[in-house]
């Protein structure tokens, strides 16, 4: 096996229990990958209760995207910290059991920014168009055995089924869909989506999931080379 554990949307302190809980359900993955708004209102001074937790039980490398509740300009302030490798429109080679592991991490992008980005963040169209350029530069170099792309923000509105419909394009980005056809990842790692009701879905060869933890109610566990075989199986069988 080659084991992966991945959650979203902690906002510690308000879902601490939960995650406290999930962790204790699982065994020790390779590697855990946190997809933004691990802490509620920019409190990064919860971070460390949620190494804590995690590290009460795992030695896993820890590898984490910003979200919205982690605010722009405070990045320095969770890398302090230290224990978490955190990637801001950045990508990182890992090492694992011999194979290379490719890891994206960024907000990601939205068609619409919300209503407080439109009147407070100057060049915020521009920001998220760059970004989706940005992406798609990083996979177009990727190296490795397994590629993975960690985003807040729905790279689809597939995963949005249940928020409401109209709130779409504040929450993902149609335009992540081409990146993720034309780059091919295995896996693109999303949260934001609280009340999403379809939590994963292919496209293309790629899978996508909302690993959000209050849609999930629990912590995400997936096998890479399950998934990898899987992928393949898809591939053929598109061709055949």
């Amino acid at each position: 096996m080659f084991s992966l554990a991945v959650t979203a949307d902690i906002h510690a302190p308000k879902y601490l229990e939960l995650f406290e809980k999930s962790i204790q359900s699982i065994e020790e993955p390779d590697l855990i990958i946190l997809a933004g708004d691990t802490v509620y209102r920019n409190a990064h001074e919860q971070i460390p209760k949620v190494l804590e937790i995690v590290r009460k039980r795992f030695q896993s490398p820890i590898v984490a995207c910003f979200g919205n509740e982690e605010w722009e300009g405070y990045e320095d302030a969770y890398r302090r910290y230290g224990d978490i490798s955190w990637l801001d429109d950045e990508a990182l080679t890992l090492s694992i059991h011999g194979s290379r592991v490719y890891v994206v991490g960024s907000r990601g992008s939205l068609d619409r920014p919300t209503f407080w980005q439109r009147t407070h963040v100057k060049g915020i169209y521009r920001r998220y168009k760059m970004r989706v350029s940005k992406i798609d530069r990083l996979l177009r170099e990727a190296k490795g055995d397994y590629v993975l792309v960690a985003t807040h923000y729905a790279p689809t509105y597939k995963t949005l089924e249940g928020e409401r419909e109209r709130a779409w394009p504040e929450m993902g980005c149609m335009k992540m869909e081409e990146v993720i056809r034309a780059r091919r990842p295995l896996l693109w790692i999303h949260g934001h989506a609280h009340k999403s009701v379809k939590l994963a879905v292919w496209i293309g060869a790629t899978y996508v999931i909302n690993a959000a933890l209050p849609a999930r109610k629990s912590i995400v566990t997936i096998d890479l080379k399950e998934l990898k075989s899987e992928r393949l199986k898809r591939v053929w069988g598109a061709l055949s």
